[in-house]
């Protein structure tokens, strides 16, 4: 007598085997590439190629020293500082010491706030800069547009004038 509860036997199935040799990896050429690109790109992130880097740029002339610490590469919407130092290297008295700040260079930036404030259009005006003495202007910005910002920042006096030149990457 059989038993209510049990399975019937069910005879095996014969599956198909599986073919002879060597399994072989079959790639085309975009996946070739495609495979190490993307393994490349988290280890270009560790090692901090994709960061935020700060960079200093400077010029001189015979009575002027400016140096511009600046972002050389921020991501976007992000707040960075850039810090304009101007340096009197002459022997008397600046009275009239004018730091012209790249207007083009600013428009890719929000929320720009320059420290003094600014004459006009991104003009700020130091007066009696000591010999030896250096004074500072800070730039608030933060990043509104992708890619590369290049910027020319121009510190003058009288007929003399120390121009940098730098560049500022906005990644995504």
């Amino acid at each position: 007598m059989r038993e209510r509860n049990s399975l019937p036997e069910v005879p095996p199935i014969d599956a198909p085997r599986a073919p002879a040799g060597a399994p072989r990896l079959v790639l085309t050429r975009k996946q070739w590439v495609g495979i190490p690109v993307l393994a490349l790109i988290p280890a270009l992130a560790l090692a901090g190629v994709f960061g935020d880097r700060t960079a200093i740029a400077g010029a001189a002339t015979p009575s002027l020293g400016v140096t511009v610490t600046y972002p050389e590469r921020m991501r976007y919407r992000e707040t960075a500082q850039l810090e304009i130092a101007v340096t009197n290297r002459g022997v008397r008295a600046l009275d009239s010491l004018r730091v012209s700040l790249d207007a083009a260079y600013l428009a890719g930036f929000t929320n720009v706030h320059v420290q003094p404030a600014p004459l006009g259009l991104y003009e700020v005006a130091l007066a009696h800069v000591a010999p030896g003495e250096t004074r500072r202007v800070e730039v608030e910005i933060t990043g509104n547009r992708y890619w590369r910002r290049s910027a020319t920042f121009v510190a003058a006096t009288g007929d003399e004038r120390a121009a940098v030149r730098f560049s500022s990457l906005v990644f995504p």
